[in-house]
């Protein structure tokens, strides 16, 4: 399967989970206004939820991509989008947190992108070596 196939196959299931998470957790949103604990608890829970999405997606992916590209940093933005929009335009829970919510999400599938695509490269190397002692 070559990288188009292969990124348009994860962007299907990519963009329909991360709307899921942000539509089923719609009504936690309105903890994010809160001024204490609580309130940054909520918004670092749903970086971590997103960190964990966005680094297990971009793995996977690179797995077995064999060329170098920044097609991840390409999936780790369609991970992005659905909660920004949907914080920014649809959510009416959420009133004070709203440009800080999307600066942690962006953030957390930033650094998921990143250390996704290191443990991929570590993985891809014995991915390869499997195949390779399996042909010998």
């Amino acid at each position: 399967m070559n990288n188009g196939a292969r990124l348009f196959a994860y962007t299907t299931w990519v963009l329909m989970i991360s709307l899921a998470i942000i539509v089923f957790t719609d009504t936690f949103l309105v903890y994010a206004n809160d001024e204490g604990w609580i309130g940054l608890v909520t918004i670092l829970a749903y970086g971590f939820i997103y960190l964990n999405f966005s680094y297990l997606s971009v793995k996977r992916f690179i797995r077995k991509v064999f060329n170098e590209s920044i097609l991840h940093y390409i999936l780790a933005f369609l991970i992005l989008l659905p909660p920004a929009v949907w914080i920014a335009l649809f959510s009416e829970t959420i009133e004070d947190a709203r440009f800080i919510m999307i600066i942690v999400i962006a953030f957390s599938c930033g650094l998921g992108a990143y250390y996704g695509h290191r443990a991929g490269k570590s993985e891809q190397i014995e991915y390869l070596d499997h195949l390779n002692q399996q042909g010998n």
